[in-house]
């Protein structure tokens, strides 16, 4: 007898914790399989951004093949990237329900940020110039169907056109945590009953396809954008050592104005001030050598950033991750021999402070710590001078505070 429950108890146990680890690896399952959509379609949106960020709102060219409009110009593209960012984090997560209640909720959630979501596409795909529109996304079942389920469920529970009742639609309560189940009475079906079911799997995974689709359309017309930026980059770069420093600004006005935010006095009517003066001073002729050095390395590094942009994905492979060997070998403390080394001198943290606090107090105690480190280097010396004589005139300062820094390698 006594055998019999101790096998009862045994079988009993054996399939809770099967029943355990079970729900353990599904559960994990799902959570990585949601997390891979989310990375996905989050991975393409931040490409879309960081284009947006350094060339299309940076540059005129790029402004020009889009729909730059004066809405757009608000910025407003970063609310819609804000409000992905957010709803997210709701298709996307596999939240729990302890009520009828937090389920109803979820679900309402889920299917008004795949609503808000496919607005923000619309949108996307009008300001990128890609050439299709409402009628174009209703053709498209991984757009349709999450729409209509949504609007009948959330948008329009009850429904009437002219007065006339069309349909009305409830949540039902036999629905579980990974379907959306709703009762529909609509006139289609002369108003009789019927049950809608919908696993939540495949309203997510449509969603994940509809996002997939147009964001690599919008990327695709991002990669031309981009092409036809960096055909006009390697303009430049073959006319920078050709043209005149007039043509060379003039040029860069229209096609990379941000190299005009680089430095200081790189707006094009100081730079012209300052390559009249070239002659005069080597301060002058080091900040025209160092913006014509600015503008060959700012192109490359562009040019490459455009194309890194849209090199494949790297794919880490966690399967073939081990536990690393610590190799620890202990030494005995008593005989390590203390060796002090000299700290190298350096002057950035007063060439910034110089550079960005210009007044009288500011700059005779941070140019006094400078004028002690650099009390043997003549041209420093009279640079600083020559920038405290000069403390509100830009062109002067700055040509003086360039110079110091060429002398002293702190670029």
């Amino acid at each position: 007898m006594l055998g019999s429950r101790l096998l009862t108890k045994i079988i009993a146990d054996f399939i809770f914790g099967f029943y355990l680890l079970n729900y353990v690896l599904n559960h994990a399952t799902n959570h990585t399989k949601t997390s891979h959509l989310k990375e996905e379609v989050t991975y393409k949106l931040d490409r879309i951004a960081d284009i947006w960020n350094h060339f299309i709102w940076e540059y005129d060219f790029c402004k020009r093949k889009i729909k730059f409009t004066p809405e757009v110009r608000t910025n407003y593209f970063g609310d819609i990237l804000g409000y992905f960012q957010d709803t997210f984090e709701i298709i996307f997560s596999d939240r729990k329900s302890n009520s009828h209640s937090d389920r109803f909720s979820n679900q309402i959630s889920l299917l008004q940020s795949i609503y808000i979501q496919q607005d923000f596409i619309e949108e996307l795909l009008i300001i990128f110039k890609c050439g299709i529109e409402k009628g174009d996304l209703k053709k498209d079942l991984n757009y349709s169907i999450n729409r209509d389920i949504r609007n009948e469920l959330v948008g329009h529970p009850i429904r009437k056109y002219r007065g006339e009742f069309i349909s009305s639609c409830l949540f039902g309560y036999n629905g579980g945590q990974d379907k959306v189940v709703y009762l529909r009475y609509h006139k289609d079906n002369n108003y009789k009953f019927e049950s809608m079911e919908f696993p939540i799997s495949e309203i997510i995974e449509r969603h994940k396809n509809f996002l997939n689709k147009n964001f690599d359309v919008i990327l695709n017309n991002l990669k031309i954008i981009l092409l036809d930026f960096s055909k006009e980059i390697e303009n430049i770069e073959n006319l920078i050592d050709k043209k005149s420093f007039d043509e060379i600004l003039a040029i860069s006005k229209v096609f990379y104005e941000s190299i005009f935010e680089y430095d200081f006095i790189y707006d094009k009517k100081s730079l012209k001030k300052v390559y009249a003066k070239k002659g005069e001073h080597r301060r002058y002729q080091n900040l025209i050598d160092k913006f014509y050095y600015d503008l060959k390395s700012s192109l490359k590094e562009k040019k490459e950033y455009a194309i890194d942009l849209f090199k494949p994905r790297n794919k880490i492979n966690n399967t073939n991750v081990g536990i690393p060997i610590l190799d620890i070998e202990f030494i005995d403390a008593t005989k390590i021999e203390s060796i002090e080394k000299e700290r190298p001198v350096t002057y950035h943290y007063e060439l910034g402070k110089i550079a960005t606090k210009r007044n009288p107090m500011d700059f005779e105690f941070f140019g006094g710590c400078l004028k002690i480190k650099c009390a043997d280097n003549k041209l420093v010396l009279t640079e600083l001078e020559h920038m405290e004589s000069n403390m509100y005139n830009d062109i002067e300062y700055f040509s003086a505070y360039r110079l110091i820094c060429t002398e002293l390698k702190e670029e």
